[in-house]
């Protein structure tokens, strides 16, 4: 076994086609990706555990009789604290990256991660508390939103730093597969969770303590991937060398604020607007619409959701080969057109088939091809930002780039309501995934192409 603090040996990142062979990963490669990957899954375990989880289980934190558009937003918020929490996190761990080393930052943030989440677990309801016990809640999820916003900040440019070119748009696929396979595992825990202890309003075993045992999981899911990330991965040798070079010690996030930098930053944050905006109006607010809203089985849109996100895992390799073939500037504005009219026009059709009362299998498979056009873009842009800072500030680039565009999408409850004084409440979310979309093909069509750039070059 490698010692945790040894770096990935610096012939392992020359591409093998160099020597005359397809390019290929050596194991110490091979290593630092792998645990990109389930680092990305412990990740989106944490983060997204109060959208599945919570959602039948939200009575607990509530006052009784509350109206169901207040019950729906509250959902929202304890959510959306965690996304604003995370932009803090960048900063603050994109920093230690550049300065310290991606190692570092992850092994700081994710025990964050998981203290929080246990926290989470142990929190009391409105009948011992009362509205105290909501706040709390969301003070937990902030705090934890910042370790979370940290947990990958290191992560993604080491993976990148170690990986041949030609190699980099399958590997941003593989990493990001932690995502839709973290929810999935989120929805599965949860469905058996509510098949053994089912949720039938205040009072039931689901809402009274059932809801415990994912947070439970989470929580010690995080914990036992640090030890395992300790003992296998190093350090980045590209970070190395140029942490070891001449001339003064920099400040990530000041350079970053600068000239090229700054422009490609801006660059950056306008197109992960748009594709944070077109996932949250999908994939998060589906629960509360179909489920607190709608009042549709928790049980059944939950199973759906799984499965929809093991057939997400799939379509991600496809987009991230799609990507390194033609370019990703020009999927990205392919996929932000897509997102806007295929994509939305799909919800539309789908939610008005539950607002009818219509077949609620029909309506979670639109909604799946929908996860699938708005969200497939992630393993694409992933890699993207990556390769558009230099390695002096890329973790902060990659983090604050990634994770700074989530603060206006993450008020799409408040966009719901407000829209909902405009049109029916339950169709809101279409007019931000034609926001978002369009967004998403205008910051790609800005920035360059950066498919063929060598990470050590970029300046």
């Amino acid at each position: 076994m490698r010692s945790g603090g040894d770096q990935v040996a610096q012939h392992d990142i020359e591409p093998a086609r160099a020597a005359g062979r397809p390019a290929r990963l050596s194991r110490d490669q091979r290593r630092v990706v792998h645990a990109a990957t389930i680092g990305f899954f412990v990740d989106v375990v944490d983060i997204y555990l109060p959208t599945v989880v919570l959602a039948p289980a939200m009575a607990y934190f509530q006052p009784p009789g509350s109206a169901v558009a207040t019950s729906t937003t509250m959902f929202y918020v304890v959510f959306a604290v965690t996304l604003l929490a995370r932009p803090v996190g960048s900063v603050i761990f994109g920093h230690i990256a550049d300065s310290v080393g991606r190692r570092a930052a992850t092994t700081i943030a994710i025990p964050g991660v998981a203290i929080c989440t246990l926290l989470t677990a142990a929190l009391p309801g409105y009948a011992a508390w009362g509205i105290g016990a909501y706040v709390l809640l969301t003070v937990i999820r902030f705090v934890g939103g910042i370790f979370m916003g940290g947990a990958t900040a290191g992560l993604t440019p080491l993976a990148m730093e170690v990986t041949p070119k030609p190699m980099r748009g399958l590997v941003g696929g593989y990493t990001n597969i932690g995502y839709p396979l973290g929810a999935a595992t989120i929805s599965l825990v949860t469905t058996v969770m509510l098949k053994l202890v089912p949720a039938h309003g205040a009072g039931s075993p689901y809402v009274e303590w059932g809801w415990r045992i994912p947070f439970i999981f989470g929580g010690l899911l995080a914990l036992a991937y640090v030890v395992y990330f300790r003992r296998v991965v190093g350090e980045s040798p590209l970070w190395q060398g140029a942490s070891t070079g001449s001339g003064p010690k920099r400040r990530p996030l000041a350079e970053l604020m600068r000239g090229r930098n700054r422009r490609s930053l801006l660059q950056v944050l306008l197109l992960m607007t748009g594709i944070w905006m077109g996932f949250h109006a999908i994939t998060s607010a589906v629960s509360g619409v179909l489920v607190t809203y709608l009042d549709r089985p928790a049980s059944t849109v939950t199973s759906s959701l799984m499965i929809a996100n093991v057939v997400l895992a799939a379509c991600y390799f496809g987009y991230a080969v799609l990507g390194q073939r033609i370019g990703r500037r020009r999927l990205l504005i392919g996929g932000g057109v897509s997102v806007a009219t295929l994509g939305a026009g799909l919800y539309a059709i789908a939610l008005a088939n539950a607002d009818h009362g219509g077949s609620l299998a029909i309506t979670m498979v639109l909604v799946g091809v929908c996860m699938v056009l708005a969200t497939g873009l992630f393993p694409v842009v992933c890699t993207y930002i990556t390769e558009r800072f230099p390695t002096e500030v890329r973790s902060t680039g990659w983090a604050v780039g990634y994770q700074v565009a989530v603060i206006l999408p993450s008020l799409y409850s408040f966009y719901m309501l407000g829209l909902g004084n405009l049109m029916p409440y339950v169709y809101t979310p279409v007019v931000l995934v034609v926001i978002g979309g369009v967004i998403v093909a205008i910051g790609a069509w800005l920035g360059p192409e950066t498919r063929d750039i060598d990470l050590e070059e970029v300046r």
